[in-house]
């Protein structure tokens, strides 16, 4: 009963929030930041308490997909909004936030208990996990900044004088974001595989060969495009999609094959 008390408060702030956001879009002094904060610090608070008592359970830890993606989905939401506190990012406001709550209240429908008695903490393993987390998130982010350039990119080739007179940020700016945090990710991505070939014995195991291929492929798309961009320049809308297409890549390595044997064969 508490978890779904908590998915439901969790999901309409969320809501909320995505709503405040897309009613002042294209508003010159664009949506109240105090509004946004507090709303989102609600829906952050509880999704925190829903992440909580989701995985630690009274026989066992789940750490089941949906746990782990409820809680990618919390450090993207956590990150994106500490970023607008600073730096505009009025079009990641709601895709993240509106994200947040679909996960939430689908998490309520989707079979989700994994459940383990004890946890083997190995420093190696740990670095792994951490560290390819962190740059699923920052280029999930930086996947977000592409699509946000090229929206704006979109309007400016149209002559929307909307988007001119709007509070969202300048092109360059979101540009040079987004190659920030694209070199980021990349960086740490690749931290993550050296320490998986180095601690892990099984990275290319039956079980998880597929996992460890299109990760690698992901990271070499990454590593093209960041070294595109700086030695040669590279920009625009077919680097934007080769990112999405990066991205979509490691999403499929990270949770394409647990979804399948925890969600599909689950129901079979």
């Amino acid at each position: 009963m508490l978890i779904i008390s908590l998915t439901i408060i969790t999901s309409i702030f969320y809501v909320l929030a995505t709503s405040h956001v897309l009613s002042r879009l294209f508003h010159k002094q664009g949506p109240s930041q105090k509004i946004t904060v507090i709303l989102s610090t609600v829906a952050i608070l509880a999704h925190m308490l829903l992440l909580v008592n989701s995985v630690f359970r009274s026989d066992g830890q789940d750490l089941s997909i949906v746990n782990v993606a409820l809680l990618t989905c919390w450090v993207i939401v956590v990150s994106v909004t500490a970023v607008s506190l600073k730096f505009p990012a009025t079009l990641l406001l709601p895709v993240v936030y509106g994200f947040a709550a679909l996960l939430t209240v689908a998490s309520l429908f989707i079979p989700h208990h994994i459940l383990l008695q004890s946890i083997d903490v190995e420093l190696g393993l740990v670095a792994h996990i951490s560290l390819s987390l962190l740059a699923y998130c920052i280029l999930i982010i930086a996947t977000l900044y592409g699509v946000q350039f090229y929206f704006i990119d979109k309007r400016l080739k149209r002559k929307d004088l909307a988007i001119v007179h709007s509070h969202l940020p300048p092109l360059m700016v979101v540009e040079r974001q987004l190659y920030q945090l694209l070199n980021l990710g990349t960086a740490l991505l690749t931290v993550a595989l050296v320490c998986g070939f180095i601690f892990l014995d099984g990275m290319f195991a039956k079980e998880f060969i597929h996992k460890t291929i299109l990760s690698l492929v992901a990271w070499a798309i990454f590593v093209v495009v960041a070294l595109g961009h700086i030695k040669q320049g590279w920009r625009g809308k077919p680097v934007v999609i080769t990112i999405m297409v990066a991205a979509f890549i490691l999403t499929l390595a990270y949770f394409g094959s647990r979804f399948v044997q925890e969600v599909v064969l689950n129901k079979f």
